[in-house]
């Protein structure tokens, strides 16, 4: 990460300027270390006040923060801190987002949108999905739920288990039978 510095600012100690380095590569680890990072910091002074301006340019972005203290090192400490926040707020932004659409990858396809492989021999030529959200809205038991799909003269049924909670399918064969899947 290169750093440059403008402006009149007072001297530092070399553990003021390694704790300012240190800010700065924590925004550099933020946003990636595989990409080149330029800091600018720039100094001013009113009166007593002294203002730090750090520009930060990275992934064809750039970052502005500003702060004012009477202690020029304080102030260039709170503009990283902010400039570290910053990044940290908008990281997302800027690595996720701005792709190129050759590099995007496609959403993953559902099992309604999948594409259709040769039929099997012996099954039937066309499998459709029917998706059903219908789940019985109150537990109940094995004995409720056969007497509701009876009445209700329907081949499945989806319910919680009043015992255990647990989420129970009730098919109908094509035997005539009923088969009970338990899902734990």
């Amino acid at each position: 990460m290169k750093v440059s510095y403008t402006g009149r600012p007072e001297r530092f100690t070399e553990t003021q300027e390694r704790k300012i380095g240190v800010k700065l590569s924590k925004c550099h680890r933020i946003l990636g270390r595989k990409h080149s990072l330029e800091a600018h910091v720039k100094f001013s002074r009113q009166r007593h006040l002294f203002d730090a301006e750090i520009t930060l340019r990275a992934l064809n972005h750039t970052f502005v923060v500003s702060s004012s203290n009477a202690d020029a090192f304080l102030a260039v400490q709170s503009a990283a801190d902010k400039l570290e926040r910053q990044a940290a707020r908008n990281k997302h932004k800027l690595i996720n987002v701005r792709r190129h659409p050759n590099q995007r990858v496609p959403p993953p396809a559902t099992a309604a949108e999948a594409p259709e492989t040769e039929p099997r021999a012996g099954s039937p030529a066309k499998v459709k999905l029917v998706r059903n959200n219908n789940v019985a809205p109150k537990p109940m038991t094995v004995e409720e739920a056969m007497i509701q799909i009876e009445e209700l003269d329907r081949d499945q049924l989806t319910y919680r288990d009043a015992e255990s909670g647990g989420l129970r399918v009730l098919l109908r064969r094509r035997d005539g039978k009923l088969e009970l899947v338990e899902a734990d």
